[in-house]
């Protein structure tokens, strides 16, 4: 008999993927490509530069938090339903695919924002050139839409998950919280469309801050989180006493 595991925090979530298929094998490499990736800086030629690299540091930092909450969503869904069909390798290469080119706008975007922040434009380098304020929805566009994509993928693959609900075992509490993930990955895939149109919908200069709406996740979670305990309690909570006069 396969042992199954239980991931810390999730008690009621008894893990079905045992062993690690070829599937996640890639995927994993994949997703190692992607950091070194986001890593790669130039070799510094001088002192100022190699001083300079703590803001390279900060920009990899970011780009390592989001790929590694990408790559962690995507070994918990192997490792609860431990699903190998023809629908999720499909899915799965999209997911790669995506992800692959994804860090390219992601490393766009966290080096412009550190270097702007750190005030790193106006010595040497001027920020128009980089990026002007006519530029900025269509950054959002390209960021959004490739973020907002990946989580769409999820909302598929656990929604699929939820569909093999029966042939998987999921108790009750299971399909509770599967039903958050796709409800979570398809809010955020809908808040990544709201920010792309909030940043066409802005003047010029306040269209940067659209980015801020991402911030609305953690919203989204807790709204998600609520439901699904929610459907939890329903499910739990005794059945009324219709004999009692």
């Amino acid at each position: 008999m396969a042992r199954t595991h239980t991931l810390k925090g999730e008690s009621n979530f008894r893990w079905r993927g045992a062993e690690v298929s070829r599937v996640e094998n890639l995927s994993d490499i994949i997703f190692a490509m992607v950091l070194t990736l986001a890593a790669l800086q130039s070799i510094p030629q001088t002192f100022d530069e190699l001083a300079s690299l703590w803001r390279g540091a900060l920009s990899i930092g970011f780009c390592f938090i989001l790929i590694l909450l990408i790559w962690r969503t995507h070994h918990i869904f192997f490792r609860r339903y431990g699903l190998n069909d023809g629908w999720v390798t499909t899915l799965n290469a999209l997911l790669l695919f995506l992800v692959l080119i994804y860090i390219y706008p992601l490393k766009f975007m966290t080096d412009f924002v550190v270097n702007y922040f750190t005030g790193n434009f106006g010595g040497g380098q001027d920020i128009d050139a980089v990026l002007s304020l006519a530029q900025v929805p269509w950054l959002y566009a390209i960021y959004g839409g490739f973020f907002g994509a990946v989580y769409t993928v999820f909302a598929l693959l656990y929604a699929h998950a939820l569909r093999r609900g029966e042939a998987l075992e999921l108790t009750a509490a299971e399909r509770s919280w599967t039903r958050f993930e796709v409800e979570f990955a398809a809010g955020t895939a809908l808040l990544s469309l709201a920010v792309i149109a909030l940043a066409f919908a802005l003047p010029g200069h306040v269209a940067p801050f659209a980015g801020a709406a991402f911030a609305l996740m953690g919203l989204v979670a807790w709204i998600c989180s609520a439901r699904a305990q929610g459907r939890i309690r329903k499910r739990e909570a005794p059945a009324p006493d219709t004999a009692a006069v």
